[in-house]
């Protein structure tokens, strides 16, 4: 029986496909996805990567199939990161990397990342396309087969970090936390710098139900036991990764978490440095303190929608050489306008290296304002209502709606956006002193959780 479109709407989303398996996501719908993409995209090769989800075997079974069927070549890429899967888009001639993962959700959950040729990201309109394929589409029964191939990925991978990146005689000790998930492959990446660095490592054996701590390190909660480690073995930093290991947490040497658009600013001082004058895009939530320190060394600045599509999108259009999102996502250039994987790390060790100073020291010369960091409301009344009040409640303020609604003066801005699942805003705030930030996140809280 074919689900209702209904049904299907909870699962295509603006940046990927994703929901419980196998309530919500099934091998049969992906199965008929496969084709679906086939029809739209007229795909000869296709690489499939999968995380450690109990799901992944299924789906990639289900999913090769519905390639195979329609006379798609398939590499099997085996356990991957999400990064390894962009890194195999842009770098060789496949038509299209699927990655089999849900990111940091529960490990009931699985769903698609998709790309196309030169890693670019399949977007919400595209989606829905599929989704309409996908629902309404007889496909024919003809089969014909493509292959099926075992492609290594890993090897490549780190040779490429190896070729890259010079931490030669730097004495750095690092902890890596991949909370039991796929990020786990990326210890030996950074092992491949010994004995230059140390890695000590935490929760680094494969578990999907994520025992010790979310695999989100957005969240500080999610940080404290790297942050915990890296002073117990006195190490310079520690890094943390998602559930794919497409975004990137930090400590400093005290065990600090480190908010990603402090972390931004220091990747924008190296990259600046390579490509004078250079844009970046970053999104909407982040700090001032990045965007002082992008044109203090002469690049320009644009701000962008949240969502890694968004900005990833937006770095094509804007030939921008990094992309810098608060949740923990940096977009490379050099890594196809895609996340890096442990890119991010390597160079604030280069430049740690080079400065010969502390992550700690480094952020406190970039760290200007005070932030509120992003803060969740439930709420009871439309975003426009709350959007009005907030309008009238501070007047005089310039006012943004490129995503959900920013006000901006002198001394304070904030952005509240919608989370597009759940009743729930989301609530940025930053100003000049902790005095300010605390007044004036107070007042915000206020209005936005008016019953």
């Amino acid at each position: 029986m074919p689900m209702s479109f209904e049904h299907l709407k909870t699962i295509y989303r603006d940046f990927d496909i994703r929901g419980k398996y196998p309530d919500e996501i099934t091998d049969d719908e992906v199965h008929k996805i496969a084709k679906a993409l086939t029809l739209h995209y007229q795909v000869k090769t296709v690489a499939i990567g999968y995380d450690v989800r109990p799901s992944a075997h299924s789906l990639f079974t289900a999913l090769s199939r519905g390639f195979i069927e329609s006379g798609v070549n398939v590499l099997d890429l085996g356990r991957c990161t999400t990064p390894m899967s962009y890194y195999m888009c842009g770098s060789t001639s496949v038509d299209m990397t699927v990655m089999i993962t849900a990111s940091h959700l529960p490990s009931d959950y699985n769903g698609l990342k998709i790309t196309v040729a030169d890693a670019r990201p399949v977007t919400g309109d595209v989606l829905q396309i599929i989704r309409e394929i996908v629902g309404t589409h007889t496909f024919s029964e003809e089969v014909t087969h493509g292959t099926i191939t075992s492609h290594a990925l890993q090897k490549d991978w780190i040779e490429r970090f190896k070729k890259e990146h010079d931490l030669s005689g730097s004495g750095l000790s690092v902890v890596i936390d991949p909370a039991n998930m796929i990020g786990i492959l990326e210890i030996d990446t950074f092992r491949a710098f010994e004995p230059d660095i140390t890695v000590h490592t935490i929760f680094d054996t494969y578990d999907h139900t994520c025992p010790n701590h979310e695999a989100n390190p957005i969240k500080h909660e999610a940080l404290a036991s790297l942050g915990e480690e890296v002073v117990c073995k006195g190490a310079d930093l520690g890094i943390a990764f998602d559930g794919d290991a497409d975004r990137v947490g930090f400590v400093d040497e005290v065990g600090r978490p480190v908010p990603s658009d402090l972390i931004g600013a220091l990747l924008a001082r190296v990259i600046l440095k390579e490509h004078p004058g250079a844009t970046i895009v970053t999104d909407v939530r982040s700090s001032r303190s990045l965007v002082a320190e992008v044109e203090r060394n002469g690049g320009q600045i644009v701000r962008e929608k949240v969502g890694h599509t968004h900005i990833r999108m937006r770095m094509r259009k804007e030939d921008a050489v990094l992309g810098i999102e608060l949740s923990g996502h940096f977009f490379f250039k050099q890594s196809y306008f895609s996340e890096g994987g442990p890119l991010p790390a390597f160079l604030i060790m280069e430049l740690m290296k080079a400065e010969k100073r502390p992550l700690s020291e480094l952020i406190s010369e970039v760290r200007q304002y005070r932030h509120s960091g992003e803060i969740n409301s439930h709420i009871t009344r439309s975003a426009e209502d709350i959007y009005a009040d907030l309008i009238a409640a501070f007047p005089g303020m310039a006012v943004s709606r490129q995503d959900g609604l920013t006000l901006e003066s002198e001394e304070w801005w904030c952005n509240v956006r919608p989370s597009a699942n759940d009743p729930v805003m989301r609530l940025n705030l930053e100003a000049i002193d902790e005095e300010i930030m605390t007044a004036k996140r107070d007042a915000v809280l206020s209005i936005v959780r008016r019953g």
